[in-house]
């Protein structure tokens, strides 16, 4: 289970870099391309403000993994912490 305050953190990033409207719900199950139209200039700004806000690394061969707000804070959480082990 993903920590409920990462999860803020990464879906408030996901709005703010996406550009989503305000009138659009953003949840942990949100596909990011299909849910919320985000394109592909749009995806790469998420993926670099989640980057530099976290302190990690996101492969690309790990991205075609990552459709939905929760999987990215799922593979945040798991960087975060094999970076402090």
């Amino acid at each position: 289970m993903t920590d409920p305050t990462l999860l803020a953190e990464i879906t408030a990033i996901v709005r703010q870099a996406g550009r989503i409207p305000n009138q659009l719900v953003v949840t942990a199950e949100s596909r990011m391309v299909e849910d919320l139209n985000i394109d592909s200039l749009d995806l790469v700004n998420v993926v670099l403000k989640i980057q530099d806000h976290f302190d990690v690394a996101i492969d690309d061969e790990d991205m075609p993994d990552l459709r939905r707000v929760s999987d990215l804070a799922t593979y945040v959480a798991a960087r975060r912490g094999s970076a402090a082990a």
